[in-house]
């Protein structure tokens, strides 16, 4: 039977009889320039993503001990990801056999992955390439009528988008709204959502209401409040049939529309605040004008576990409260361990607190997956939050799952000496769970 390990990339080869590669080649620099100059951009993008989110670990690599090279392995599927690792790890040994723009971008990402270098990988270790076969067609000859894998299509795409929290536009601003105790419950199922979504969809009216769209997130370019009473006003006015779909249907009437509202109900021009606000709270931007949206910058620029800036939480115990402070300052350029584990420690006594606070009975079981649970079920039988909303700590709560944010990852972290925290991997932990943590401390 095949064994799972964790394998250093040093002791990783690229198989030069890659399908990949038209040619069978002797070395490994040459089996790893092969593959950068067929993947060129697609193996750029590969190294971008494991920068910022470590290796999948959804997806390990098959391979198999090296011929004639005790204690190596010799990488049967998974070499692209070996490649691009090689060549972030030292850029300059292969600069002969890479295009010049890869090389640039290499060079680039070879200083961020110094820092916190991905120097392990998990690997499924087959006797030999026959044994591993099966798995690597499957994966790579299509669906085989359903026993590979089958591809999502656009509806499947937005179903997982909407259930794991990238809600569009129109929803976060409902959302917001309907969290803030802006609107009612009842005002929000009687909002005809088509007609919002093409409200929201049209710059101008964005732009009279204060907000940006900007890589599916909705922010604030002025004060909250304003926005809040502007937005407020367009949901109450489609909620009420005072606006109705065939009045705003063509991009002018819905131009014409948001001009006609009180000049008190939106927010003024020239009181701009000097920073984009995110209406989940969960960041700030750098200061610009909504009429005029530049690039956001990534998740990977954030340099700590929980958001410096844009986002609070009142806790009242004191070394909670600590240790929360701790992990808005800590960096993970120099403290991503301190941080992965201080992470698992906030989460746990943040739940331990919870529970006492309620007196909930959790039982005798001390496990955090079953901690997650009971704060889980308890705040969704309040009425807190919704099933949607606790999706993701259910999917954390899941102790036999490396996907996400998991309790499997988080303990990880704690008992593993060969499993390297990722500043994205803990950057989207603490973001799916946000809406959950403001809960408990609520």
């Amino acid at each position: 039977m095949p064994a799972v390990k964790v394998i250093p990339v040093s002791r990783l080869l690229v198989n030069p009889d890659n399908p990949r590669i038209a040619d069978t080649l002797e070395g490994q620099s040459d089996a790893i320039g092969a593959i950068a100059s067929s993947q060129k951009k697609k193996l750029v993008s590969l190294a971008k993503d494991m920068l910022r989110y470590g290796a999948n670990p959804a997806e390990q690599l098959m391979v198999t001990p090296a011929p004639e090279t005790n204690g190596y392995f010799l990488v049967l599927e998974g070499n692209r990801r070996l490649a691009a690792l090689k060549i972030l790890a030292d850029p300059e040994t292969f600069s002969d056999l890479l295009d010049d723009g890869v090389l640039r971008a290499f060079r680039d990402m070879h200083r961020n992955h110094a820092i916190d270098p991905i120097s392990a990988l998990s690997c499924v270790v087959f006797e030999n390439e026959l044994e591993a076969r099966h798995w690597i067609e499957l994966k790579h000859t299509g669906q085989n009528d359903g026993a590979g894998v089958v591809p999502w299509g656009a509806a499947e795409s937005e179903r997982y988008q909407r259930r794991t929290g990238a809600a569009p536009a129109h929803e976060q601003v409902l959302d917001f709204l309907e969290k803030g105790g802006y609107i009612t419950r009842e005002q929000r199922k009687k909002t005809p959502v088509t007609s919002l979504k093409r409200l929201l969809g049209t710059p101008h009216v964005r732009n009279k209401l204060g907000i940006v769209v900007r890589n599916g997130k909705v922010s604030a370019g002025f004060d909250m409040e304003r926005v809040a009473k502007a937005l407020t006003q367009v949901v109450d006015d489609l909620a009420s049939g005072r606006i109705r779909t065939g009045d705003i249907y063509h991009s002018n009437d819905r131009k014409a529309y948001v001009d006609s509202l009180p000049s008190e109900t939106l927010p003024q021009p020239g009181r701009e605040q000097p920073e984009l606000f995110a209406l989940d709270g969960a960041d700030r931007e750098a200061p610009t004008h909504p009429s005029t949206p530049r690039s956001r910058p990534s998740a990977s620029t954030r340099k700590t576990v929980i958001p410096s800036r844009g986002f609070s939480l009142v806790i009242k115990q004191d070394r909670i409260n600590e240790i929360y402070h701790e992990l808005r300052r800590l960096n993970f350029e120099h403290f991503v361990n301190a941080s992965a584990v201080l992470f698992r420690v906030f989460l746990e006594l943040s739940l331990d607190e919870y529970i006492k606070r309620h007196g909930i009975d959790a039982g005798p079981d001390s496990r955090l997956c079953h901690k997650l649970n009971v704060a889980a079920n308890h705040l969704g039988d309040q009425g807190i939050l919704d099933q949607q909303e606790l999706k993701p700590v259910r999917r954390a709560a899941q102790d036999d799952s490396f996907l996400g944010a998991s309790v499997t990852t988080l303990h990880q972290y704690v008992h593993n000496q060969h499993f390297h925290p990722a500043p994205g991997d803990l950057v989207a932990f603490w973001d799916s769970l946000q809406p959950f943590i403001v809960a408990l401390w609520k």
